[in-house]
């Protein structure tokens, strides 16, 4: 869905197992780090099963181009199901991720209502996770609205109509035409309408930074910006896993650090990350 760098989500989940306890003196030596996989995976509706596979890194290494190129995991098997078809993900390289590969489908796509079952094998281990692409969301309106202090600047308006019948939960992105070549997550990009259920709701957008260790303040989108906005419905396991990490991120602002939270990831057999589904609507807008 997204062209992430799933070393940034791996750099934040480890944080907290590695500065929980962070005591003068203490020889990080002493302890032999045991890396994990990590996974970054989504299915979109009508799009192809992507995942990204990375080995985590202790706190103290060393931290480079070349180094980050290891942590790439290119010998898994990587199969993704919908309870009807089953699908082997074939490797790829892409210059769009860092490091450069991916697995991606190329016959089964996401279609709403449905679950999808990952499994990865590796080096003898298993690891599985399930996620379901809800119903489409019902977005009302999208516009932007200039800043009071500078109408040069501004920021992005969403309204949509929250399903009363059901717990819903949602993730929203941007990508400035021209300038973007993906679709960024906003800030504090989850959502979960525990206080606008059934309702009718109203939120700003505000950009978000391209790399998860990069934060930026620039959080304002600029007059005659051509804008492209992504509103997507996602499963609570998918929504509990950004809103941890994302609560790890922002509270903190630094990802070299912990405020002792634990991420939730959906991934089974002692790994990190995150296996999700998106059911997404784009809308586009010019802002004036």
């Amino acid at each position: 869905m997204t062209m992430r760098n799933p070393f940034a989500i791996a750099t934040i989940l480890l944080t907290g197992l590695l500065t929980a306890s962070c005591y003068e003196g203490l020889d990080f030596d002493e302890y032999a780090y045991q890396s994990k996989l990590v996974v970054d995976g989504w299915i979109e509706n009508g799009d192809y099963p992507t995942v990204v596979l990375t080995r985590s890194a202790a706190y103290f290494s060393t931290i480079d181009s070349v180094a980050l190129r290891k942590l790439a995991v290119t010998r898994a098997k990587v199969t993704v199901s919908d309870g009807e078809t089953e699908e082997i993900l074939t490797l790829k390289k892409n210059e769009g991720y860092y490091p450069p590969y991916i697995y991606q489908g190329n016959e089964l796509t996401g279609k709403a209502n449905r679950t999808y079952w990952l499994k990865v094998e590796l080096e003898g281990k298993v690891y599985e996770a399930t996620t379901t692409i809800p119903p489409p969301v019902q977005v009302d309106a999208v516009w932007w609205e200039p800043a009071p202090e500078n109408d040069s600047l501004g920021i992005v308006k969403v309204r949509f109509t929250d399903d009363k019948d059901m717990e819903n939960y949602y993730r929203v992105f941007t990508k400035k035409v021209g300038e973007n070549s993906r679709f960024i997550p906003v800030y504090l990009s989850a959502i979960g309408d525990r206080y606008f259920n059934g309702e009718t709701f109203t939120f700003s957008v505000l950009r978000g930074p391209e790399s998860l260790s990069d934060i930026h303040d620039d959080i304002y989108f600029r007059r005659g910006d051509a804008i492209e906005v992504k509103v997507a419905a996602i499963d609570c396991a998918h929504f509990d896993f950004w809103r941890t990490l994302e609560r790890e991120l922002y509270t903190v602002g630094n990802p070299f650090s912990s405020s002792g939270n634990e991420v939730l990831s959906n991934i089974s057999g002692d790994a990190l990350g995150v296996w999700g589904g998106y059911n997404s609507s784009v809308h586009g807008l010019i802002a004036e």
